[in-house]
């Protein structure tokens, strides 16, 4: 078997996923989505749900939540 002809896995898609940049309750919440790889945006036009509390655009939908984490394992359990 030669191993030069092998492909890597390909990795599972996961969904366009944003947070408003006014969001996260503190620095250190907006710095681990960050971190994630989670981009920013200005403002989502979800004044609302912002001032409600945490959540995640995915896929151009608003996704509640208690925790920024506990969004992401709905989408990508482990």
């Amino acid at each position: 078997m030669d191993s030069e002809n092998k492909q890597p896995p390909t990795p599972t898609p996961t969904p366009p996923i944003r947070f408003c940049i006014n969001n996260p309750r503190n620095l250190q919440e907006r710095q681990d989505l960050i971190n994630q790889g989670i981009p920013s945006k200005d403002c989502l036009g979800n004044c609302t749900a912002c001032f409600e509390g945490r959540f995640l655009e995915i896929q151009g939908q608003i996704v509640p939540g208690d925790s920024y984490q506990q969004i992401l394992n709905t989408i990508n359990p482990q």
